[in-house]
């Protein structure tokens, strides 16, 4: 029989992985924790019952490598924490422990998300080829993690604030000036414009993804996004109208995952509020440009969408400043009055060009593939975004700063 130490000398170090167990039965719980600790691994926790929503959190950020489900307690509540879990923390190993080896069983774990199966009593083979497994994952994980794609999110402070035009063309943007795969998502669902922006028609859509759960990976995603002629591949809102789908715990983070996952850049159109649901954008986005035009609503909105982004969470991305359709000219409130409400800088102004967004929204033709000054403003925005250094010289002509 195999044994850990069998596989110590090679380069997976699977004594340094820690477990946490899940189960109401305590006995059960016990005789998994005397199977790993046989095996030189750590128990980094015990849980005695399935974990309420802070709990879930906790245990996400925790440092421990393996989760193991018990679910013969409650087998459909055990299911939905699997994908919990997989969906808010893609690093660790998900394993489920049943006394049952129902085939049917085995399929519901696999699209939860779980990568392994233990069935009772477990075996020693059994066990150390499951924990050899997380260990290999483990360590393929932290090679891949230095390059995960970055989630670059949008949001508008009030409607009509532009957030989606600046979003489809900074997307265009950002292909051209980092040369590298850009998707570009449509989180209206409801009225999303993005295919109608770039002159794009497709017969699927974000909501097909939203409602099909258990068929997101990488193979069904891709089929769903049409190609823009910039080279963006985009994942558009439904052409026809549709009250949003009641969208299941986890669904809107496995997709981002998904997409994070294979592309190097993944911009989002974040639209209205999704809801609870929603709330994984912000926690999964690496920057939020905010988009807004200067008024008093507006900056009573921006106060109010800065504070619940930067709440103290598991990840607080950082916050810039859009000022869309700038002119200085007809700036009823000062920039240092903007600066002072929100305590944050304004971090880029796009000049206001009314005939030319207009033109582009007629004909479909992207305003970042021109030269004007709205399109020189996007471009200094995806250069920063993708770490090139910036165009000083242009700055004044632009009316951009950072």
């Amino acid at each position: 029989m195999n044994t850990i130490s069998d596989y110590v000398q090679g380069s997976v170090r699977v004594n340094t992985l820690s477990v946490v167990l899940i189960g109401p039965d305590d006995s059960r719980r016990r005789a998994l924790a005397k199977a790993f600790l046989a095996e030189q691994v750590t128990i980094a926790g015990e849980l005695g019952s399935y974990p309420n929503f802070n709990s879930l959190v906790k245990l996400t950020e925790s440092d421990c490598d393996v989760v193991v489900v018990d679910l013969d307690g409650d087998v459909d509540m055990a299911l939905d924490l699997v994908e919990n879990i997989c969906t808010r923390n893609s690093a660790l190993t998900v394993m489920v422990y049943s006394s049952s080896r129902e085939p049917e069983l085995l399929v519901r774990c696999m699209r939860a998300g779980a990568r392994e199966l233990l069935t009772e009593p477990v075996t020693g083979t059994v066990l150390v080829d499951a924990i050899v497994r997380a260990s290999a994952r483990r360590m393929e994980f932290e090679r891949q993690k230095k390059t995960t794609g970055k989630v670059l999110v949008f949001r508008g402070a009030k409607g009509g604030a532009g957030a989606t035009t600046v979003a489809s063309n900074f997307a265009i943007a950002l292909k051209k000036e980092s040369g590298q795969d850009v998707v570009l998502v449509d989180l209206n669902i409801e009225l999303g414009d993005i295919g109608v922006i770039l002159g794009l028609k497709s017969g699927f859509s974000v909501k097909d993804a939203l409602t099909n759960p258990s068929r997101l990976d990488q193979d069904f995603v891709s089929t769903l996004l049409s190609e823009h002629e910039s080279g963006v591949r985009v994942l558009s809102a439904s052409d026809e109208y549709g009250i949003s789908p009641e969208i299941e715990n986890g669904t809107l983070g496995k997709l981002l995952y998904i997409l994070r996952d294979r592309f190097p850049y993944v911009v989002v159109d974040a639209g209205p509020s999704l809801g609870a649901a929603g709330l994984i954008v912000y926690e999964m986005a690496d920057l939020v440009y905010l988009v807004m035009q200067v008024d008093i609503p507006t900056l009573r909105n921006a106060q109010r969408i800065i504070a619940h982004i930067q709440a103290p969470a598991k990840h607080t991305p950082r916050v810039e400043l859009v000022l869309n359709r700038y002119d200085s000219r007809n700036l009823e409130i000062q920039e240092g009055q903007i600066t002072k409400a929100l305590a944050l800088p304004l971090t880029w102004k796009i000049p206001n060009d009314y005939a030319g967004v207009r033109r582009s929204l007629d004909t479909g033709a992207a305003l970042a593939s021109g030269n004007s000054a709205v399109a020189q403003a996007l471009s200094q925005m995806a250069r920063a975004a993708c770490g090139k250094a910036q165009q000083n010289g242009n700055k004044k002509r632009w009316g951009l700063f950072r």
